[in-house]
């Protein structure tokens, strides 16, 4: 009788103390998952803002020169090319944010999250490449919408030339920031994974 009392007791106590090293972890992951947390909390944020707010701009500052004296073919046509633009962007910034929504660090496995943020990359320089490819479609459809607006002559021509390289290189020097973000993102994952075990 007294082996199977002590027996039951020690089931017990190894449940209770299964019990607490769970939570235990659970602690552990949700205290060091707080700063990733809010690294990822700021990028859907930026996704989202990007996603409502930048083709809400870009169709107001358009709208602002429809009128029936500039609708020619230019017109239509630098209209399509920012149209193209914003719906390409869209898509881009909706599967991105989708992604960084469906990531939860304190429920996902860090395998899973780390998978995420992986994917997460992969679109980041699908987009980026898409940016500078498309950039100056983008730059030449602005310039065809206000045409009639534009008198063309050097200084015109040269402040033309200093936006898009001055817009260029903020584009390219923000998103160098991203990705260093991004990168310190799946360090943070990692250095998570190292910590729980």
């Amino acid at each position: 009788m007294e082996i199977e009392e002590l027996k039951t007791i020690w089931q017990q106590y190894d449940s209770r103390l299964d019990h607490l090293e769970k939570l235990n972890k659970k602690l552990i992951m949700e205290t060091l998952s707080k700063k990733p947390q809010k690294k990822l909390n700021a990028m859907k944020a930026r996704s989202l803002f990007s996603l409502v707010l930048l083709p809400f701009i870009l169709i107001f500052l358009m709208s602002l020169n429809f009128r029936l004296e500039n609708l020619d073919f230019k017109f239509v046509v630098g209209s399509l090319l920012i149209a193209l633009f914003i719906a390409v962007m869209c898509y881009l910034n909706f599967k991105g944010y989708m992604v960084l929504k469906g990531l939860d660090l304190s429920k996902d496995s860090i395998i899973e999250s780390a998978k995420k943020v992986t994917e997460f990359r992969r679109l980041f320089v699908t987009k980026r490449k898409f940016n500078l490819l498309v950039f100056p479609l983008f730059f030449v459809g602005v310039v065809l919408i206000e045409w009639s607006n534009l008198h063309f002559h050097s200084s015109i021509l040269l402040v033309m030339i200093v936006i898009s390289l001055f817009s260029i290189g903020i584009g390219c020097l923000d998103l160098k920031l991203y990705k260093c973000k991004i990168e310190r993102l799946e360090k943070d994952i990692r250095d998570l994974n190292e910590s729980i075990e």
